[in-house]
């Protein structure tokens, strides 16, 4: 059944967190007013329909019950333009303002579809990758109102996908979200009250397993061995975050053995995946080369030290060669899946030496080895 408008009014003055008084305030009219159009008694004059939706930040049609939640083919093609857009920005505009305008684009067509679950999920990241990029702005400081209306909107946009959706992913992704915001802003307690009700594990976020075992059943196997092999690379993904996690515990706890196998047992699985496959690179991120070399160090295994960093310069140099190439993994573990790696041009030429230069491998720096592992690094570093 659809909503009237004084019900339309009330949930949207309810998601904003804005009490009748609050909204009248923003008007310049009387709390009284508004609670008639909430029960009904009275209806907004057509003079106060545009200053109503811009308080609310959507669009009059809105107010009139065309609600935006359709659309599902424009935001889907509008999601996969945006996520091109934003890994490749043209060379001379800072990261922070390539950051906001992408942003702003998405806020753009929320006012469009300001109830598509899809599109605000997506949206929440955006703005968190926003709200990121203003750490590193030179007035950081003086952005505090900016910041403040950018962590109320993803407050706010979360809150509507909390209070209406029904979608175990899209409630994930706003209480993660949430969870995160309230981590970085300090609030613990909030932080704690939405990570707990998170689904533990992300591969059955969506029903994978079970969407599979549908598929299967229907007859379409490769629809479900592709759906198989997706639940195996989120479940990795899965593994190789919680294992650096633990590990970076240990380490902090001064138990370098335990850190060291935790660190290792993810580029021993990722070996084992590829074997010595150069065209092979399933997984963009981070693989703790630099960090098991760093605890042999201060375990005094200095050989198997030089060894991870063989690695790490090694896998370097598949990742520069492989990124940006479009093409469908051989590996069966992933069947059916395609590699893209984001931006246009591999940009971390300057990863390893800075790697090399950690005052923790001082102990093999005038070793041969080390040496010959430096000279390397930076040939290719020097595009040589």
């Amino acid at each position: 059944m659809s909503e009237t408008m004084g019900q339309i009014i009330r949930r949207l003055r309810k998601e904003r967190n804005l009490t009748q008084e609050e909204l009248a305030q923003q008007l310049n009219i009387t709390f009284q007013a508004i609670s008639r159009w909430e029960n009904e008694t009275g209806m907004p004059d057509i003079s106060q329909i545009v200053p109503l939706s811009n308080v609310f930040g959507v669009t009059t049609d809105v107010l009139f019950g065309k609600d935006g939640t359709d659309g599902d083919e424009v935001i889907a093609s509008f999601i996969k333009d945006a996520e091109k857009k934003t890994c490749n920005p043209p060379q001379g505009i800072s990261s922070f303002a390539w950051q906001k305008e992408c942003c702003e684009d998405v806020q753009r067509l929320l006012e469009v579809y300001p109830n598509n679950y899809e599109l605000l999920s997506y949206s929440l990241g955006h703005i968190y990758g926003l709200l990121d990029e203003y750490k590193e702005i030179e007035d950081y400081e003086n952005k505090s109102t900016e910041i403040q209306k950018w962590q109320n909107e993803l407050i706010r946009q979360a809150n509507v996908i909390l209070s209406h959706c029904s979608d175990i992913k899209y409630l994930n992704h706003a209480h993660k979200w949430l969870a995160v915001l309230y981590v970085n802003t300090g609030n613990l307690e909030k932080a704690e009250e939405h990570a707990k009700k998170l689904a533990e594990f992300s591969v059955y976020d969506d029903g994978g397993s079970y969407i599979a075992y549908v598929l299967s059943r229907m007859g379409r196997t490769d629809a479900a061995m592709k759906k198989r092999a997706d639940n195996i690379y989120k479940a990795l993904d899965y593994l190789k975050f919680e294992l650096i996690s633990l590990a970076g515990n240990y380490k902090n706890q001064g138990k370098l053995e335990e850190a060291y196998v935790c660190y290792r047992l993810y580029p021993d699985i990722y070996d084992i995946m590829v074997g010595n496959r150069d065209d092979e690179m399933p997984f963009y991120g981070f693989y703790s080369y630099d960090y098991c070399a760093e605890v042999c160090v201060q375990l005094g295994r200095y050989d198997e030290a030089m060894d991870w960093l063989e690695k790490m310069v090694r896998h370097e140099k598949i990742r520069a060669k492989n990124h940006n190439v479009i093409t469908e993994t051989k590996l069966p573990y992933f069947y059916g899946r395609e590699l893209h790696y984001c931006a246009k041009t591999y940009d971390r030429t300057d990863a390893i030496t800075p790697t090399l230069a950690w005052k923790v491998f001082d102990p093999i720096r005038d070793t041969d080895r080390f040496k010959a592992i430096l000279a390397d690094a930076e040939a290719f570093e020097q595009g040589k």
